[in-house]
Formats: C-alpha cells, structure tokens, sequence
C-alpha cells in the first residue's frame, strides 16, 4: 500500500522502480509506461513527480549518490585513523552491492548516456569528482597524521575508486571463482600495504 508515503518516499520509490527499469531495458528502451507498471503507482503519480524519462534519469543520478552518503559523511569516521576509513569505505560499497546490485549496473548506462548527454556528463563527472575528493581527503589525513607514506593523493584515490567499480565486471560476467567480498577485501589490503608506513 503506497497511499500513506510521503512525497520523498514516493520519489525514492519511483526511482527504484526506474533504477531496475533502466538496468533491464537500458536507457534507449525504456519507457515511462515500464516504469509505471515497475512501480504499481498510478500514471499521474509519475508524472506528478517526473515531467519525462530524462529528469526522472538525472534524478537517478542523485539517488545513487544518495546510496553512498552516509559512507561520505565526516561523523562517520570521528576519531579513526585514516586505514580504517578506506577499509570501511570498501565494506560499505560491498554493503550496497549485496543490497542491490542494480546500483553498479546502473553505471554502465550512466555513462553511455554521458557520451550522448552534456548534462548527463557533468552530473556523473560532478559526482565521482566528489567521491575522489572525499577519498583524497582521508589519504592527506593519513599522511598528516603520519600513517601513510608521501604519495600523489589524487592518482591513489583514482585507482582506489578504479578498484571498488572492479565489483561491476562480476556483476557483468559472473566470475564465481571468488565473491566480491573478498574481491574487494583483498584488493584493498595490497593497496594498503603500498602505502602504509610500516
């Protein structure tokens, strides 16, 4: 019963019934009318909130960086050394996966529409601009504080990011031969051990 949901719980679940629209049928296929049916809301409670496909897909965008701000927020890390943050960092995104892994593969279609979409482009570069400083912020306080070795702050969180999207090939190609928790877990230990001061 979606009567009694607020205007925000209505948008996130329209969003969430876009998200698996988008995934399944990609950008180009889908219609407002799947998404419709996705979300068994009423035609008029779409567009009440969505004026066409385009908005509701850089809404989407939004909502996917929602998934990852509480990771983002400086509370959530008060008081812990900088190794611990990259490690909770990547126990977060593995969180969301196992959650819902429409997430990373929303991304594909993010980015192919980026290539056909100015405002699609800036959206997607604005965000992972914002999670790349978030991470280069938690390396400079490990090299502050002394627990990292001196590094280029922004080429070590383009490749921390680089690895955590690795998780989209397994989605992509089902490599059962190891889970993504361990996947991530390791891949992230062998960074850490490039630069942690021993």
């Amino acid at each position: 019963m979606t009567e009694n949901r607020t205007k925000a719980e209505r948008k996130v679940e329209i969003l969430e019934a876009a998200l698996n629209i988008f995934v399944k049928k990609g950008y180009a296929e889908t219609r407002m009318d799947d998404i419709v049916q996705e979300s068994g809301l009423s035609k008029g409670a779409i567009y009440w909130h969505y004026k066409n496909k385009r908005e509701l897909f850089l809404s989407l965008i939004d909502h996917w960086l929602d998934q990852f701000a509480p990771i983002m927020s400086p509370g959530y890390h008060a008081g812990k050394k900088a190794e611990v943050i990259l490690k909770d960092i990547a126990r977060f995104t593995v969180r969301i996966f196992n959650r819902n892994r429409n997430w990373f593969l929303a991304e594909i279609e993010f980015w192919a529409m980026a290539s056909r979409d100015e405002e699609v482009r800036e959206k997607g570069i604005a965000l992972y601009n914002g999670i790349i400083s978030e991470i280069e912020s938690v390396l400079r306080k490990g090299i502050r504080k002394g627990e990292f070795l001196e590094i280029d702050t922004r080429q070590t969180a383009l490749m921390l990011m680089n690895n955590l999207q690795g998780i989209i090939w397994f989605v992509l190609f089902k490599d059962e031969t190891f889970s993504v928790d361990d996947y991530i877990k390791g891949s992230m230990e062998m960074m850490l051990r490039g630069i942690v001061k021993s």
